[in-house]
């Protein structure tokens, strides 16, 4: 072997050495850090992995079937205080109504026997209510020129998010007048009425409590599972001291104890995401609504064409 030869072959290997040591730090930092979005999701999923949505509806609420991601199985919200790790919960489909597929939706709410809808998009936002048995939509204004965000009912008043504007736009409920706006500086994506709080996500790990009349606010906390930071965390339904949320772009929805940030509870929706949206990458899980007077939930999603009445267990 020639000098030359020699100093190229010895140049080689000490470059793939590096390589190799540059790698095993990356992975070493990726594997142990905080953030780490994936591998909380990755564990989320894994957790729901065990059982079937049940009493799947027929005919055109067919369910797509994936493997994957099946629903949950043992108690949601059974007994909060004896809870000592994240549980998973059975999605039971109990009737289907119709949903607009032109709706992105982005928030949900039933108040009472009414139900409201927030839909984004520039050019197609909309505050709109809609027939809670027939999905028809009763009446609708458009929220010109911002991409509308989460929705909440609170004392007659609707009060919605949008996305980067930085705006919360306050409605007489019955007319859907323009009350006020307050102003925040993140982005918006969730909002639920908790009682004497609100509580809003901005797509962070972050869950924010917010003053009901100023919109001021008042204090976060960091959502984790298994000590790992959950981002994307989206629309959001206060439900008995509970915060249930869409985690954007998967079919997971988890409970949320927001005096703490831990996720107490797993649920996989897949199976629920109609064959008809699955070449459409935004039509994603989104949309939680809680029935109170029944304890049963309606779940749809961005441009899908079903609402699911469903009770978790």
């Amino acid at each position: 072997m020639n000098p030359a030869a020699g100093r190229r072959l010895l140049l080689g290997v000490g470059g793939l050495c590096l390589a190799l040591g540059l790698l095993l730090v990356a992975r070493s930092f990726w594997s142990s850090g905080t953030s780490l979005t994936t591998s909380a999701i990755d564990d989320m999923s894994a957790l729901a992995s065990d059982a079937d949505v049940v009493s799947a509806p027929e005919g055109d609420a067919s369910l797509a079937a994936d493997d994957d991601f099946p629903a949950i199985e043992d108690s949601a919200i059974g007994d909060p205080e004896a809870r000592t790790e994240p549980r998973t919960g059975t999605i039971t489909v109990l009737d289907t109504i119709p949903h607009d597929t032109g709706a992105f939706t982005q928030g949900f709410e039933l108040d009472g026997d009414r139900l409201y809808e927030s839909t984004g998009l520039i050019g197609q936002s909309t505050l709109r209510e809609l027939d809670p048995d027939t999905g028809d939509v009763l009446r609708s204004i458009p929220v010109d020129d911002v991409f509308a965000e989460g929705l909440t009912i609170v004392d007659g008043e609707a009060i919605q998010l949008t996305w980067t504007e930085g705006i919360a736009y306050r409605y007489d409920v019955e007319t859907f007048e323009l009350l006020e706006t307050h102003t925040y500086e993140t982005q918006g994506w969730g909002l639920c009425d908790d009682g004497d709080v609100l509580r809003m996500s901005d797509g962070t790990p972050t869950l924010q409590t917010r003053d009901i009349d100023t919109f001021e606010l008042l204090e976060t906390v960091e959502v984790t599972f298994n000590g790992a930071l959950v981002e994307r965390i989206n629309e959001l339904e206060c439900v008995n001291g509970s915060v249930w949320a869409n985690i954007w772009q998967t079919p997971l929805i988890i409970e949320i104890d927001p005096e703490t940030g831990i996720v107490a509870t797993v649920l996989n929706g897949a199976e629920l995401r109609p064959d008809s949206t699955v070449d459409d990458s935004g039509a994603v899980l989104n949309g939680i609504a809680h029935d109170a007077a029944t304890d049963t939930w309606l779940l749809t999603g961005k441009r899908w064409p079903i609402v699911y009445r469903v009770t978790i267990e």
